[in-house]
C-alpha cells in the first residue's frame, strides 16, 4: 500500500495588528513567504507545498515561489481553521504539516523527523516539536509557551507559565516550537471542537484537543526555529539568514 499522500500547508493572511503584510515583507530581496515554501519544499518528504491564503498578493508570491495557492475564507480565526479548509478535499489518512508561514528559519530536517515519525506510526493523530531550554529569561516569558509530557512523550500540558516548578535551581525545560503535523481527519476533528476555558485563558488552542481527548505526541529536537513577529524580529533573521 502506498503511503498517504503528505502535504505541508502554509496558512498566510495579510492583515497584523503588529505587522501588516508580514508574509509580503522583504526578506534579503524577496517576500519572507518564499522562504517559508522554499524551507518546507527542501525537505523533499511532501508530495505538495500549498500556501493557504485569502489575499492574491500573497498567493501570487506563493506561486512565484513554486508552492501551490489554495486561495481560502478570510474570516478564519487561525492559521489551523485556514489549513483545515485548505486540505477538506484530502483523504483522512494523509498527512497535513502546518508550517508557520511567519517561519523563515524552519529548519527543512524537523518537517522531515515530524513527517518521519508519522510514517513510523500510523496511530499517531497530531505531532508537534520542542526543544530543551535552559535560559532561565526564556523559562520565565510568557511569550516562550512551554510543555510538559509523559512518559510516553505525549503533552500533559502546554502554558505560558514557567512550567514544570522547580523547588530548587532554575531547570531545563522544554520549549514549544510551533508546527504541527496532523492526520487529516484528525485535523478536522480538532477545528470541529467547541472551544475550551484553558485555550481562552492561555491563548493556546491546542488546548482544545488535549481538553477533549486528542493526544499531541511531542517530538524533542535539538532543531528549533524562530518566528517573525515584528519589523525587528524580522531584521533579526536577515541578519541570521544573512551569516548562513
Amino acid at each position: 500500500m502506498s503511503p498517504p499522500r503528505t502535504v505541508a500547508v502554509v496558512p498566510a493572511r495579510y492583515g497584523s495588528s503588529r505587522f501588516p503584510g508580514k508574509p509580503l515583507a522583504e526578506l534579503l530581496g524577496r517576500p519572507m513567504i518564499a522562504h517559508v515554501v522554499e524551507r518546507a519544499v527542501a525537505a523533499g518528504v511532501f508530495d505538495a507545498v500549498w500556501v493557504a491564503t485569502d489575499d492574491e498578493r500573497i498567493a501570487a508570491a506563493a506561486r512565484q515561489a513554486g508552492a501551490v495557492a489554495r486561495m481560502t475564507r478570510a474570516d478564519h480565526a487561525t492559521g489551523t481553521d485556514r489549513v483545515a479548509e485548505a486540505v477538506a478535499d484530502l483523504p483522512g489518512d494523509a498527512i497535513v504539516v502546518n508550517v508557520q508561514g511567519d517561519e523563515p528559519l524552519v529548519p527543512p530536517a524537523l518537517l522531515r523527523s515530524i513527517v518521519g515519525t508519522m510514517r513510523d506510526d500510523p496511530r499517531l493523530a497530531i505531532v508537534t516539536a520542542a526543544c530543551t531550554d535552559r535560559d532561565a529569561a526564556a523559562f520565565a516569558n510568557p511569550n516562550v509557551v512551554k510543555v510538559v509530557t509523559d512518559a510516553a512523550g505525549d503533552a500533559l500540558y502546554f502554558s505560558r507559565a514557567a512550567i514544570p516548578y522547580s523547588r530548587r535551581a532554575a531547570t531545563s525545560f522544554l520549549r514549544h516550537v510551533g508546527i504541527y503535523g496532523f492526520r487529516c481527519e484528525a485535523l478536522q476533528r480538532f477545528v470541529a471542537l467547541p472551544p475550551f476555558a484553558l485555550e481562552a485563558i492561555e491563548g493556546l488552542e491546542q488546548l482544545r484537543a488535549l481538553a477533549h481527548g486528542m493526544r499531541i505526541r511531542v517530538l524533542v529536537s535539538e532543531l528549533e526555529t524562530i518566528g517573525v513577529d515584528t519589523p525587528e524580529d524580522l531584521k533579526a533573521v536577515a541578519t541570521r539568514l544573512a551569516g548562513l
